[in-house]
């Protein structure tokens, strides 16, 4: 067994694998043969040593022009690449992960042709799609979001809670909408490196199912309301074109039977829910939580894995989950702290109490005493 091959087994145990969906966890272990088999082939790198270029050149070649390869290989290709990459922590993660994403559309061509990149439409065409990509429309496959792109959609959609036809008939009133909607598109930019048109399911139910009602500024009227709202803005950015019909699609799969779990989530105080999700997470694993011996026995055997879960989900929050921890820590040094006051207490009466009872005289003494 090569290097490589031991990586793909480490990773097929890790916490980075769990996190992945069931059709994810289902190709990921081919996905990964193959295209490190074709990283060495093509590029002569190994799997920590990956390129943005060569990440993109393997994506459209061979690696994915097998007839063989269906619908849910192609879906899963990119989040299980950059699952592995992160568990590999590479140096350049960021810069590879960014090549996924700008490629995914054109693996997505060649899956569906059965073809390489070249094949498909010449050295010539694709250099003219990569001179022209930056004039297109969001919903474009070739679109490159920028920071300051992705300003200007915040700032769209701002406006667009206060007239746009979407957004009209919800119970939240328009700062609320405008919090929740703009969360939930900075934590899949922060968090999960994809801006709409990239939207992958996985990451749509982390971010809206998991992540948001975590919130430690998210009101319970906000969660309730994170379903009807996703699905305005949804609608929103499809007739904006932001978004293409296949992510409109994806992102009302996402929320289709996410309603209930809000609404249990809402019910519940933040710490309440913190518990919840680690019971999902352990659910989703194939364990009966009803069973609280097999659950903590699970639990005792995976703590990286559970840690590794909630520390992804509580990222966002980071500073205000120490500043809550040195809270609890300030708290529980005050308890110990009146606790050996009151137990000095307790010694300085013990020890009055004592002295109150006078000196013993022998009766001798207290003859003499008389006496005097």
């Amino acid at each position: 067994m090569n290097e490589q091959e031991q990586h793909i087994d480490q990773f097929l145990t890790s916490s980075n694998y769990h996190q992945l969906s069931a059709n994810q966890q289902k190709h990921a272990q081919d996905i990964l043969t193959r295209f490190n088999n074709q990283m060495a082939n093509d590029q002569h790198l190994t799997d920590t040593t990956w390129t943005p270029e060569a990440v993109k050149a393997v994506m459209v070649g061979e690696f994915i022009a097998d007839p063989a390869l269906t619908n849910q290989f192609g879906i899963a290709v990119v989040p299980v690449l950059r699952a592995y990459q992160e568990f590999l922590k590479v140096d350049n993660l960021a810069e590879v992960v960014k090549a996924m994403e700008e490629q995914r559309t054109k693996m997505n061509e060649c899956r569906k042709a059965h073809k390489t990149w070249t094949q498909l439409h010449g050295e010539a065409e694709d250099d003219k799609a990569e001179a022209t990509s930056g004039q297109a429309s969001p919903a474009h496959q070739e679109f490159r979001w920028t920071p300051e792109k992705f300003k200007d959609l915040l700032a769209n959609v701002q406006q667009a809670i206060k007239s746009a036809s979407q957004f009209n008939n919800l119970e939240l009133d328009d700062i609320e909408l405008n919090y929740v909607v703009q969360e939930f598109l900075e934590l899949m930019v922060q968090e999960c490196n994809e801006y709409p048109g990239q939207w992958t399911f996985s990451n749509l139910q982390r971010v809206l199912g998991m992540m948001m009602p975590l919130d430690p500024h998210i009101s319970i009227k906000q969660i309730h309301n994170i379903v009807p709202s996703a699905q305005a803005l949804f609608e929103y950015l499809k007739q904006n074109d932001y978004i293409d019909m296949d992510q409109y699609k994806l992102g009302l799969k996402a929320i289709a039977n996410m309603q209930p779990s809000e609404d249990m989530l809402a019910s519940l105080n933040r710490d309440e829910r913190e518990t919840q999700l680690v019971l999902s997470f352990i659910n989703s694993n194939g364990i009966d939580t009803d069973d609280t011996a097999v659950a903590e026995a699970w639990m005792d055997d995976h703590k990286q894995e559970v840690a590794d879960f909630m520390r992804g989900l509580l990222n966002p929050w980071g500073e205000y989950e120490r500043k809550r921890l040195l809270k609890r820590q300030r708290e529980m040094k005050q308890q110990q702290v009146a606790k050996g006051n009151n137990n000095q207490i307790d010694s300085q009466l013990k020890r009055k109490k004592k002295s109150l009872q006078g000196i013993k005289f022998s009766k001798k003494a207290r003859r003499k005493l008389r006496r005097h």
